[in-house]
C-alpha cells in the first residue's frame, strides 16, 4: 500500500505535473553537497533557480495542437501530455494510425483528446471549439499551436495552377487565421500564447518552391502584427521557424498520390507548349535534382523542432522566434537577409547550378 502511494506520488509529481520542480531540487541538493567548490555550487544553484522561475506549471492548463496525424504535431502532443498538460490534438483523419496512437495515450490518462478537424473547414473548427470548451481543465486553454501545414508540389510560379495556390493558402495561412480567431478568446482569458509555424523559406527565398514560400512569408507578417495587437492582453505570439526538415515532415510523399517527382512532372505535362518550350524539360529535371539533394541532406528527426515548440508553450518568457536549423543553413539564411539583392540573387543562382 505504501509503495503504491509512493509510486503514485512520483508519477504525479515528477512525470506528470511538476517535473521542473523536482529537477530544481536536485540542483539545489547537489549544490549543497558541492559547497566546498563555490563555482560549481553557484552554477547549480543558478540552474535550479532558473528551473523554478522559467517554466509555467502545466497542471490544469490545456494546449490545442493542429496537424497531429504525423510529424511535429504528433510528437509535440505526446511530449506536452508527458509534461502534464491537457492536450487537444486535431487530426485531419481521426481514424489514422497517428490519431489512434494518441487516442490510446488519452484513454490511459484522460488528458489527451483527439479531435477530427480540417483547418480549412469552418464547421469543423466550430465543432472543435465547442468540444474544447466542454472539456477544459480548471486553468483553461493556455496555448494554441498552429502546426497544420500543406506543402506544394515543387514548380516555378508560372507553372503552378491557381488551385494549388488556393489549396496551400487555405491551410497554411487562412487555416491559421481561422483557428486562431476561433480560440483566441480562450487564450486571452488565460493570458497564454499563440504559436505559429513558419519556415526558413520565408528568409531564404528559393525558386521552385514559390507557392509554399508565399504562405510562410505571410505567416511571419501575420504573427508580427498579432504579437503587437495581443500585447495589451498579455498574450504572447511565438514563431517557430524550422530549417531543412523535409524528411521529418514526409515532404516527398505528402503532396497527393505518388511522390514529389511524380507530381512535379504531372504539373509539367499540364503546361502548354509555349511555356514548356520557354523553360525546357532540362530545367524541370534540374529542379527535381536540387530538391532530391535537399531531401537527402535534411534532418530526419523532429526532436529539435518539437523542443522549440515545447519551450514556446511552457517557458514563462519564451522567445519571439525560435529558428531551428543547422549552422550552415543559419549562415546562409542570415547572409541572404543582409546581402544586397544583386549579390544574393547571384549566390542563389550559383548554388543552384552547383547542386546539379
Amino acid at each position: 500500500m505504501i509503495l503504491e502511494k509512493v509510486e503514485k506520488f512520483i508519477l504525479d509529481t515528477i512525470m506528470d505535473q511538476n517535473w521542473q520542480l523536482f529537477l530544481s531540487f536536485i540542483c539545489f541538493d547537489v549544490a549543497y553537497l558541492l559547497a566546498h567548490f563555490p563555482l560549481c555550487s553557484y552554477l547549480l544553484s543558478g540552474a535550479g533557480l532558473s528551473l523554478l522561475i522559467s517554466t509555467i506549471t502545466s497542471n490544469g492548463r490545456a494546449v490545442l495542437v493542429t496537424g497531429c496525424d504525423t510529424g511535429f504535431g504528433h510528437e509535440l502532443s505526446k511530449k506536452l501530455h508527458f509534461m502534464g498538460f491537457t492536450v487537444f490534438s486535431t487530426c485531419i483523419d481521426a481514424k489514422s494510425n497517428g490519431a489512434n496512437r494518441l487516442k490510446r495515450i488519452g484513454d490511459d490518462t484522460g488528458r489527451l483528446h483527439v479531435i477530427q478537424m480540417d483547418v480549412t473547414n469552418q464547421e469543423d473548427v466550430d465543432k472543435a471549439l465547442e468540444y474544447v470548451e466542454k472539456h477544459l481543465p480548471q486553468n483553461g486553454l493556455w496555448a494554441v499551436v498552429n502546426n497544420a501545414g500543406q506543402s506544394s508540389s515543387p514548380g516555378f510560379l508560372e507553372w503552378t495552377p491557381m488551385h494549388i495556390y488556393e489549396k496551400v493558402m487555405s491551410v497554411n495561412l487562412f487555416g491559421v487565421i481561422r483557428v486562431t480567431n476561433a480560440f483566441l478568446p480562450l487564450v486571452r482569458k488565460s493570458q497564454g500564447r499563440i504559436v505559429n509555424v513558419s519556415s526558413i523559406m520565408a528568409r531564404m527565398l528559393s525558386p521552385f518552391a514559390g507557392s509554399y514560400t508565399l504562405t510562410k512569408s505571410a505567416i511571419d507578417s501575420y504573427s508580427a502584427i498579432l504579437r503587437l495587437e495581443m500585447m495589451r492582453f498579455k498574450v504572447k505570439v511565438v514563431v517557430i521557424e524550422p530549417g531543412n526538415f523535409l524528411t521529418a515532415t514526409n515532404f516527398s510523399t505528402c503532396n497527393g498520390p505518388g511522390d514529389f517527382v511524380f507530381n512535379s512532372r504531372r504539373m509539367w505535362n499540364q503546361l502548354n507548349e509555349e511555356i514548356q518550350s520557354a523553360y525546357g524539360e532540362d530545367c524541370l529535371e534540374q529542379e527535381i535534382s536540387i530538391t532530391q539533394k535537399l531531401i537527402e541532406t535534411s534532418t530526419g528527426e523532429p526532436d529539435d523542432v518539437v523542443d522549440a515548440m515545447t519551450n514556446a508553450v511552457s517557458r514563462l518568457y519564451p522567445k519571439n522566434r525560435y529558428f531551428v536549423a543547422n549552422m550552415s543553413d543559419k549562415i546562409m539564411a542570415y547572409g541572404f537577409q543582409n546581402l544586397p539583392l544583386c549579390i544574393s540573387d547571384r549566390v542563389v543562382s550559383a548554388e543552384l547550378t552547383r547542386l546539379t
